[in-house]
């Protein structure tokens, strides 16, 4: 996993070309050259924490416990037990916008390429930072993608969303990362999805065929919407604060409207939080 070549933001050809190659071919891809530098990372992860904190705050005020009841709300979803995801828009702060432009200036051509000719102008989407804590468990396989984004995607090479994680610590191989299964289903049907998350349990997966690669401070993950991924454990103890930003964008006027919902916790009436 070889780091590209950096001249201000822009990747040297040559590594543009190999990026490309294994996100066509397996799905993500691994940027080991930090694209913010080491205060900006610092800002960026005391911004989620602290957000964090104040969202915490606003959903247990809610008559939500925070912890151990699953929400969905329009800037943080508490999507498993100790695991948060976070919507961050670019003007949280400075050190947020440049993490978002350098990002998306880093990832272009290599998603340029990796499209060819099908390739459309990339349009951000969102951009947040999935937040995990000690106790979080290993999460089950899944894609970001829905049926019907497999569907249009299949049939048409220019409707593509990518996310693009950028950890704020740094993480080691087969650590508190994110394990990748490579493209088993890309191009394939929605039903190919389910048979390979539901017909393989972890028991009869072939280890060697996933990766939970390594990652530093500052460097990029890029993956398909439609790869197979899951978060690892953060484990009780010995475990830290993990906090990984994202930037979700698209081609060929993909979009994505169901990750999180339009309601606020604070528009949340204490009955219908019981409910």
């Amino acid at each position: 996993r070889a780091a590209f070549a950096v001249i201000g933001l822009v990747p040297a050809a040559a590594m543009v070309h190999n990026h490309a190659a294994m996100l066509r071919t397996r799905g993500y891809t691994v940027v080991t050259q930090p694209v913010v530098t080491a205060e900006q990372i610092d800002n960026c992860a005391m911004l989620c924490h602290d957000t964090l904190e104040r969202q915490l705050a606003d959903v247990e005020a809610a008559g939500i416990d925070p912890i151990e009841q699953m929400y969905r709300f329009d800037s943080i979803c508490h999507r498993q037990r100790r695991r948060w995801d976070l919507l961050l828009p670019r003007e949280q702060s400075a050190s947020w916008a440049a993490l978002v432009d350098a990002t998306l200036a880093a990832v272009t051509p290599i998603i340029r390429e990796a499209q060819g000719p099908a390739f459309t102008k990339i349009v951000p989407l969102m951009s947040g930072a999935v937040v995990s804590r000690p106790g979080a468990r290993v999460q089950r396989f899944h894609v970001d993608a829905t049926h019907a984004h497999f569907e249009v995607a299949r049939a048409s090479p220019s409707v593509r969303i990518y996310n693009v994680f950028v950890p704020l610590v740094d993480i080691s191989e087969d650590g508190d990362g994110t394990m990748f299964w490579p493209a088993p289903v890309l191009d394939e049907s929605s039903r190919a999805l389910a048979k390979h998350i539901l017909d393989a349990p972890d028991s009869t997966l072939d280890a060697s065929a996933l990766d939970a690669p390594t990652t530093p401070a500052g460097g990029l993950v890029i993956f398909d919407y439609r790869t197979i991924h899951r978060g690892l454990a953060n484990p009780e103890a010995g475990g830290r604060e993990r906090p990984v930003a994202y930037v979700a964008c698209a081609t060929g006027g993909a979009r994505d409207d169901h990750n999180f919902p339009q309601t606020s916790v604070r528009d949340i009436s204490l009955e219908r939080a019981q409910a």
